[in-house]
């Protein structure tokens, strides 16, 4: 809208400065063409008029042609009278010396005059001789009344000018200008807010075949390829999404095989239990108080049985992302207990240090962050194979650390898992994330522990820093922002 009344307001602008500029041409003109008749007109007096002054000079004397002069006055057209041979000023108009010299050499010299009260008058001069070589000159003034009311008149004919083209413009200019660019340029812009609100199926037509309607086809085109962009782009979206969830659960699957050792020795041993107890029930003559206590270490060793194989088929499933408020320290124990086979059997110790008072609540995936933690630690004690030490510390991140990014709102929680093990030479560390990266022997690792605990982590709006060196072990930083569930 304020496009549309910049134009009509420049194109107005535009016209009556042409009318103002046609007005003062015309006027100029006519000033200067009335002055050129008032010359004709003065000169054409004076000429009948001294012809008639200097006969009546040469034959009846000088008071008689000066009386004669003094009847020949039209009162609001002219007056004459007579100038003296040698005589500057006999009036209100003063004769220079160029224009005096100009007299002496018979020509006719015009000016005008404004006196006090604003009013113009209008001077010729006409050379006059007698017999006895004495010259003079015939004065005569014309007011220039007439001129001041043509400026008047022109002045309010061009005002009446102006102002009648000026409507009649305007209200052409508007009509033509609301129907053929206002209006299609506010269905343009609809039609763009739309688009920007993601509603590509909505079209806009115009008819004709100007550059509004070339637009609204062009609108109209990109839609339709934005609309096709769209679906390729959600079914590309789709499936990367299907894709990494499968590379993710084959990853479990894959940590579920190489703990299988550790969790088969793990329900071996309460299987030995339960056996020796049920064999001394069939064989052995007990009383009841025995009994009774056989079946309660069957039933105890029978649960622990039930919740390995739980946290087993829990991990080994394919889980779909379930935000809550998860405790981040909760999480990390239960995966020391789902570990602990393993790191018993490779003599490896966990220990946790959580700093006081730190914020350890998030809205998060639990299952998710318990892989990246599952997949972290497990990396921890392979690297470990003499067995040692797995530091394991939970905080918060300062607000002007330098680790957090400007514009965060939210606090940092920050989990650092630190080994003693081999370390990671610094040409491979940049290859880490590298789907399919891998430096272990095959069949311990598939390449893809890293990748999707870096790609969950970024999911979550966090990141994952690493720090190694060879032989001074690797210490992987987690940040997790702490975002608040929704009241």
């Amino acid at each position: 809208m304020k496009l549309f009344y910049r134009l009509l307001s420049s194109l107005l602008i535009g016209t009556m400065a042409l009318i103002c500029l046609d007005e003062y041409i015309n006027y100029k003109i006519e000033t200067k063409q009335f002055k050129l008749d008032l010359m004709r007109s003065a000169e054409q007096i004076g000429t009948s008029l001294s012809g008639v002054l200097r006969h009546a000079w040469e034959r009846e004397g000088e008071a008689a042609a000066l009386e004669l002069l003094a009847h020949a006055q039209v009162p609001h057209q002219f007056a004459v009278r007579w100038i003296d041979q040698g005589a500057k000023s006999q009036g209100q108009f003063v004769l220079s010396a160029d224009e005096l010299h100009q007299l002496e050499q018979g020509m006719v010299v015009h000016g005008q005059h404004q006196d006090q009260q604003g009013e113009i008058d209008f001077f010729t001069f006409i050379p006059v001789g007698t017999e006895r070589e004495k010259w003079g000159a015939l004065e005569i003034k014309q007011p220039m009344v007439a001129v001041s009311d043509y400026s008047h008149k022109m002045m309010l004919r061009a005002i009446l000018i102006i102002l009648l083209f000026t409507c009649i413009n305007a209200a052409i200019l508007y009509f033509f200008m609301n129907r053929s660019i206002r209006v299609p340029l506010k269905r343009l812009i609809e039609q763009v807010e739309r688009i920007g609100h993601g509603d590509l199926c909505t079209t806009v037509a115009f008819k004709g075949n100007d550059e509004l309607s070339r637009l609204a086809q062009t609108l109209n085109e990109m839609c339709s390829r934005l609309l096709i962009a769209k679906e390729k782009i959600k079914f590309e979206c789709d499936a990367r999404l299907k894709t990494l969830e499968q590379l993710r659960h084959t990853e479990r699957l894959s940590t579920f095989g190489l703990l299988s050792a550790g969790i088969a020795h793990e329900i071996g041993t309460p299987l030995n239990v339960v056996d020796g107890r049920a064999k001394m029930i069939i064989r052995e003559e007990l009383s009841p108080e025995e009994i009774n206590e056989c079946a309660t270490i069957i039933q105890n060793q029978a649960e622990r049985m039930t919740t390995i194989i739980r946290q087993l088929l829990d991990f080994t499933r394919r889980p779909k992302y379930k935000p809550a408020q998860e405790n981040i320290v909760f999480l990390m124990k239960q995966v020391f207990q789902f570990l602990s086979p393993m790191a018993n059997k490779q003599n490896v110790e966990f220990a946790l240090h959580v700093t006081p008072k730190a914020e350890v609540m998030l809205q998060a995936d639990g299952s998710q962050l318990q892989q990246v933690f599952v997949n972290l630690l497990m990396n921890a004690i392979q690297a470990m194979p003499e067995g040692g030490k797995v530091d394991i510390s939970v905080g918060n991140l300062a607000a002007h650390s330098k680790l957090v990014p400007k514009g965060t709102l939210s606090s940092i929680i920050e989990l650092r898992i630190e080994d003693e093990g081999e370390g990671i030479a610094e040409k491979n560390l940049k290859h880490i994330f590298t789907p399919f990266f891998t430096t272990k022997t095959l069949g311990t690792g598939t390449g893809l522990g890293l990748s999707i605990a870096h790609g969950i982590v970024e999911e979550h709006g966090g990141w994952i820093d690493v720090e190694s060196a060879p032989g001074k072990g690797t210490c992987f930083s987690i940040y997790l922002p702490v975002k608040k569930a929704a009241v």
